[in-house]
């Protein structure tokens, strides 16, 4: 029919009579077409993590407004919500697989080390936004970078944030950036061993960051002090060089596994 209807404001658009199949998918099929890419996204994991750590992978979505989603080994629970945007819920999905390596294989030997579960996490929805032509690594790390030093972002000392910022949204993208600084730092073949090599060498364990650093200087044969300290245990906004100076990202598929690295002893505590 023409124009609006009597007594709605006035809209240049005509508006047009329409069946269920114009509406926007119910939120179940968008679920479902997630849950569906599953096998895919454990594949492209698996190729920068090592294999699989579990022998069965799933995921449920309680119909509660939740408003998290918790990494329970092989079935994540999710909150209904992360499908109420369009595409938003594939990043979710990889972010809770991701966390089979970093979180659940890879437990924490306190609760300091959250970064160690969060940023890894977030880096792997970073690695798939690239693959999935979202935006890359370097274009996420630059929208995180972009915010002002004055921000609270720039506050937390996320390699100890205290039980108060745990779970803190600087502890998840400044984690992923601390990642991505450190695959700058050493270049992607080293990069990629590491993420590995941490996942095989330490599964059904506790790790520490002082565990990981260890690792990536094994690995790399760099001195990486001033790296982590810079952007896991010091106040305030770190100076980077230009986005414009830094190469892009090469995708993981790009590149071969390095030397395998001494393996570290695992730490094993109750907790």
């Amino acid at each position: 029919m023409p124009g609006a209807p009597d007594g709605s404001a006035p809209n240049p658009n005509d508006w047009i009579v329409g069946t269920a199949a114009d509406a926007p998918p119910p939120i179940g099929a968008d679920i479902q077409a997630s849950f569906a890419r599953q096998g895919e996204i454990i594949g492209f994991l698996s190729s920068m993590f090592g294999p699989y750590p579990f022998g069965a992978a799933g995921g449920i979505v309680d119909n509660a407004d939740l408003g998290f989603a918790l990494e329970n080994q092989t079935r994540p629970i999710y909150s209904k919500v992360f499908w109420t945007a369009p595409g938003f819920g594939d990043g979710v999905v990889v972010h809770e697989l991701a966390h089979q390596w970093y979180g659940d294989s890879l437990a924490l030997a306190a609760w300091q080390h959250i970064w160690l579960n969060e940023g890894f996490a977030t880096y792997a929805e970073w690695l798939w936004s690239e693959r999935e032509g979202l935006g890359t690594v370097q274009e996420n790390f630059d929208a995180a970078y972009g915010l002002p030093e004055d921000d609270p972002f720039w506050s937390i000392i996320i390699g100890d944030p205290g039980p108060d910022a745990l779970f803190d949204f600087a502890v998840y993208a400044r984690g992923a950036m601390t990642l991505h600084q450190l695959r700058l730092a050493v270049g992607d073949e080293d990069f990629f061993t590491i993420l590995r090599q941490w996942a095989t060498s330490q599964a059904r364990g506790n790790v520490t960051t002082d565990e990981f650093i260890s690792l990536a200087e094994q690995i790399s044969g760099q001195q990486l002090d001033e790296l982590f300290d810079t952007w896991l245990f010091t106040p305030g906004k770190p100076v980077v060089a230009d986005a414009s100076s830094l190469r892009r990202s090469a995708t993981p598929e790009d590149v071969e596994p390095g030397p395998a690295a001494r393996s570290l002893g695992k730490l094993v505590l109750k907790r």
